[in-house]
């Protein structure tokens, strides 16, 4: 489930749509939060499917570091990717805004965190813009983003979380924002796929 405080927007004729917050969303807000209304598809009901529903999967999906597909049954599915990201995830269900976000402001997350299967073009337009979102990077920026989500986590106690329901670990959520450092890393959402059955990567902007 997404935050209350967004929407579906259109982003630009090279982009799409996306999500935009409709007011200020402070820093350590829980932007999103897996739910039981989002579908967990594992490799073999994947193959079910059938390739008519694939383009779909494709799309909209991401891979979690089961190794499963995760389809986001809100406006969540729509985010797109950023090299320098508002929202991340550590190393479990659920996703920080680890800025401020702005009213009217694209709500982003990166990418190369979704284990992804192959390169894509970034058509972000940040700064600092990589130019090709890779799966590759996983390893090599999930310390840069346990940096960003620990700091982000400190806050998560001074803020409205309307998402807190719908976290799985809130008792333990607490205890991280007193202590930052035992925040589980983003490097447990990392799936080797060298050793599973083959599924697709979603485009890097829709």
């Amino acid at each position: 489930m997404l935050h209350p405080s967004t929407r579906l927007s259109w982003i630009s004729d090279a982009v799409g749509y996306g999500v935009r917050a409709t007011q200020r969303i402070p820093k350590g807000t829980i932007l999103w939060a897996l739910d039981p209304l989002d579908r967990v598809f594992g490799p073999h009901e994947v193959q079910a499917l059938g390739e008519s529903l694939w383009p779909v999967l494709e799309v909209y999906s991401y891979v979690n570091g089961s190794g499963k597909r995760v389809l986001c049954w809100d406006h969540g599915r729509f985010m797109n990717h950023s090299c320098e990201p508002v929202s991340l995830s550590p190393g479990v269900d659920f996703e920080l805004a680890v800025r401020d976000i702005e009213e009217g402001e694209e709500v982003t997350c990166d990418y190369s965190s979704l284990n992804l299967e192959e390169d894509l073009n970034c058509l972000c337009g940040s700064p600092n813009c990589r130019g090709v979102i890779s799966s590759s990077e996983f390893s090599h920026l999930a310390p840069l983003w346990d940096e960003r989500l620990r700091e982000a986590v400190a806050h998560a106690g001074q803020v409205e979380q309307p998402l807190l329901p719908w976290v799985q670990d809130r008792e333990a959520l607490s205890r991280w924002s007193s202590h930052p450092h035992e925040l589980p890393s983003a490097i447990r959402h990392h799936f080797p796929f060298r050793d599973a059955v083959a599924t697709r990567s979603r485009s890097a902007q829709r």
